[in-house]
């Protein structure tokens, strides 16, 4: 009993050890925006985020008064006809979640999420700057008439006034989709140790500041800014749309000095396909006759699985196989990096097959 209450002992001063190696990891992947290790003294917080929010309330205020007078605007002054006019608005907007599959592979993979929303947000700033000049200017526009009145007596913009118009639009959805994704992972990662109580409940706040910036940015774009462009003209609405997107950009740059920033990763793509060569090359593999095996350098006092293990099952018995890595990397000493590739199998796997998975441990 006193052996097995020791035992016990043990192994949680070596959960709490492995907890402070987390942490300190973390710490150390996060760097300042020179690149260098950050000081959680003075990186970070919600001093930090505060900038972050002022970037979404800024973002979404230029990108809501846009995308919610389009239709408007591409009857009104490009004499789309309705259905064409209906498809572009739709599209515009799917394109931007589109995108943001782009924006968040290229901050998780090669940019970090601060230089994505950097680069991004100009790109989106340019977009507005281009529709605002295209509806100021008469000579890149169609020639004005009434299409309420007579459609078909209405010019439609075509060839280098269509593309300007497009070109401008697709820009604003580039930049808005891959800077959305960004925003509130970038002011998330300002706040570390989140097992930490306090900075639990300070990441809580952040998320309903984080709401709130939100709703405040579309309750000005769809009051003032809208009307902006109904009684001052479009061209005047996209400048406002381009000057709010300015302050956000503003914003971001003004809270570099503070932010924490987390190294990008390699590109997702690759360990995926480590684990499907993984799963082929074992599949005629035996697994182990003791389940109990499968914990691998974990042990298991009297049959009982800590509360942080998941227990055996006989689901999916054939990807048992992919847990002999631990074994085989106590004889060659293979590197973590590819033991890590079955653990990550069997999460897909779980994900989308929503399936009780086996008892995985990579040492």
């Amino acid at each position: 009993m006193e052996k097995g209450n020791k035992e016990s002992k043990k192994w949680a001063q070596e959960e709490v050890s492995n907890e402070i190696n987390n942490r300190e990891l973390a710490e150390e992947e996060s760097v300042d925006w020179r690149g260098r290790p950050s000081n959680p003294s003075k990186h970070g917080g919600m001093r930090a985020a505060l900038f972050v929010l002022g970037l979404q309330a800024f973002e979404i205020m230029g990108i809501a008064a846009v995308g919610n007078n389009l239709i408007t605007y591409v009857i009104n002054e490009m004499h789309f006809p309705l259905s064409k006019a209906a498809n572009s608005v739709t599209n515009f907007v799917g394109t931007i979640f589109i995108f943001s599959l782009l924006g968040g592979y290229l901050s998780d993979a090669f940019l970090g999420s601060f230089w994505t929303i950097l680069i991004f947000g100009f790109v989106e700033l340019s977009g507005f700057i281009l529709l605002s000049v295209q509806a100021h200017l008469s000579q890149l526009k169609p020639p004005k008439c009434n299409p309420l009145i007579n459609q078909s007596s209405c010019e439609e913009a075509k060839g280098f006034k269509a593309i300007i118009f497009f070109t401008a639009l697709y820009l604003v959805a580039l930049g808005s989709g891959c800077v959305k994704p960004n925003m509130i992972a970038h002011g998330a990662d300002q706040f570390s140790h989140q097992s930490h109580p306090k900075q639990s409940k300070r990441l809580s706040s952040y998320f309903n500041a984080a709401y709130l910036a939100f709703s405040i940015g579309e309750l000005i774009a769809l009051s003032l800014l809208v009307w902006i462009q109904t009684h001052s003209g479009m061209d005047v609405g996209f400048g406002v749309s381009a000057a709010a997107m300015t302050m956000g950009l503003i914003s971001l740059v003004s809270g570099t000095m503070y932010f924490r920033n987390k190294r990008p990763r390699r590109s997702i793509f690759t360990p995926i396909a480590q684990v499907v060569v993984a799963a082929i090359l074992k599949t005629k593999l035996a697994s182990p006759s003791d389940p109990k095996m499968l914990n691998g350098g974990h042990r298991v006092a009297n049959d009982v699985v800590d509360s942080s293990t998941l227990p055996y099952t006989p689901r999916l018995r054939s990807y048992i196989e992919l847990t002999i890595s631990i074994f085989v990397s106590e004889i060659f000493n293979f590197n973590k990096k590819t033991l890590a590739v079955c653990y990550t199998f069997v999460l897909l796997h779980v994900f989308f097959f929503q399936i009780k998975p086996q008892r995985f441990w990579f040492t």
